[in-house]
């Protein structure tokens, strides 16, 4: 599939509200609300399928035996990968639960044993790794969304997206736009029914990479309970 440029997505959602020629959206206003599609977007197809972009990185707790969410983001410019959700923590051999500040709020100032589980929680835009060590060498897994739109270097980089799903993006992205003083309501409500569609289509794709059937799961794992 030929690449897909940020200035395809502005002409092909111009096309597709019929306003070839209108002054009424300049082309940063439609890059304003593909941007915001976009991100969107990606957020369902990682909820959806949460392995659909995958990196493991080996990183060490600061000084607070933290790992700030800027570290888990890595590439740079039309190439980055912003951390979306965690997928595991681990020290290479054990796994570390992930629980929350209000079940362990004496955890980082007091004597936190070593025989403690190892743990992990989020706070602020940090991940806390628990027991508490500054160079606590772990390994996290996540996936990421790509360099949004808006930090694209030009208009002519080439977008990130499901190839021939960009439909999904111009046809949210034209609903958005149509709303602009409750003008299109009826139009609007179209694109945003044929963008659902084609949503719903990509999402179940993406859900299910494999010719193996999809089965129901208890949310806890084997490790929980000491299994083997």
């Amino acid at each position: 599939m030929p690449n897909v440029t940020v200035t395809n997505l502005i002409e092909q959602t111009r096309e597709l509200m019929d306003a070839v020629g209108s002054t009424r959206w300049s082309d940063d206003t439609i890059k304003t609300a593909l941007a915001s599609v976009y991100d969107e977007e990606w957020s369902n197809i990682l909820n959806a399928a949460p392995y659909y972009t995958f990196q493991q990185l080996t990183l060490t707790t600061d000084v607070n035996g933290q790992l700030p969410f800027s570290s888990l983001n890595t590439g740079g410019g039309d190439s980055q990968q912003n951390f979306y959700r965690l997928l595991s923590v681990s020290d290479g051999n054990t796994l570390y639960q992930e629980t929350q500040f209000q079940y362990v709020p004496l955890a980082t100032t007091t004597n936190y044993l070593p025989t403690y589980p190892r743990l992990y929680y989020l706070v602020g835009e940090s991940v806390q790794i628990l027991p508490v060590g500054s160079g606590t060498l772990v390994y996290v897994a996540m996936n990421y969304k790509p360099t949004a739109l808006n930090d694209l270097s030009a208009n002519t980089a080439s977008i990130t997206f499901p190839s021939n799903s960009q439909g999904i993006l111009t046809a949210s992205a034209a609903a958005k736009l149509l709303l602009k003083g409750g003008a299109e309501v009826g139009a609007a409500n179209n694109f945003r029914a044929l963008a659902n569609e084609d949503r719903t289509s990509l999402l179940d794709d993406l859900r299910r990479r494999t010719i193996n059937p999809t089965r129901m799961a208890y949310s806890d794992q084997k490790y929980d309970w000491g299994g083997g």
